[in-house]
């Protein structure tokens, strides 16, 4: 590929899910890997799926209704909060919530308001104008356009990742198995597919995003 192209990467996740905090470790470590720009855009999608898929992964309750209201609810607020942090940048938004996650995740903390503004300290958020976005209806427009952008990609469960390996291409590769550098880089350096690769979907159309 020329080191001119750019490789854009929309990943779905859970705000406080581990898997997803697994994959845009992963993305994060493929982007520093490529000759190329590379343009990460985490995007929140909260539904039942993502939600169920938590609580297992965390042993929880899952029949119990206030298991996952409450998981719902931090998921939810995670996603508003890293809406009003990428406000101010999507390196400094992307650098909170993986620092939220890992106190949650990593650290065993529970999600908390206090939590939050600790991420946002460490990431060298804009307090005053953190909280003031988080409260704004800017910031539930923006989540409400990431379910969106979700549907028109197909996309119904976390984590998962959508590829597109040349500046301004309409085709992009839709990855709903586990999200791996080597998958990514056999897909930009159109390599054969791999045994790992074999569970890509076929290649989708989607709208210019």
């Amino acid at each position: 590929m020329a080191l001119n192209n750019i490789i854009e990467i929309f990943l779905f996740i859970n705000p406080l899910g581990a898997n997803s905090f697994d994959a845009e470790e992963t993305i994060e470590a493929f982007s520093k890997e490529r000759d190329e720009r590379v343009k990460i855009s985490f995007v929140p999608l909260l539904n039942f799926n993502s939600v169920k898929k938590q609580l297992l992964n965390e042993k929880a309750v899952q029949t119990s209704i206030e298991n996952r209201n409450k998981m719902y609810t931090d998921s939810f607020n995670a996603s508003l909060a890293f809406a009003a942090a990428s406000m101010q940048g999507k390196k400094k938004a992307r650098k909170f919530l993986m620092t939220l996650q890992k106190n949650i995740i990593e650290n065993n903390n529970t999600f908390s308001k206090s939590l939050v503004l600790k991420s946002a300290q460490a990431a060298k958020l804009d307090i005053e104008m953190f909280e003031e976005d988080f409260n704004s209806d800017l910031v539930k427009t923006a989540f409400t356009k990431d379910q969106k952008l979700a549907q028109e990609m197909s996309v119904q469960d976390t984590p998962a990742c959508v590829l597109f390996t040349r500046n301004g291409e309409e085709y992009g590769y839709r990855i709903d198995s586990i999200i791996s550098k080597q998958l990514l880089h056999g897909l930009c350096s159109n390599n054969s597919l791999t045994s790992e690769m074999s569970e890509i979907k076929n290649k989708y159309k989607f709208q210019t995003v």
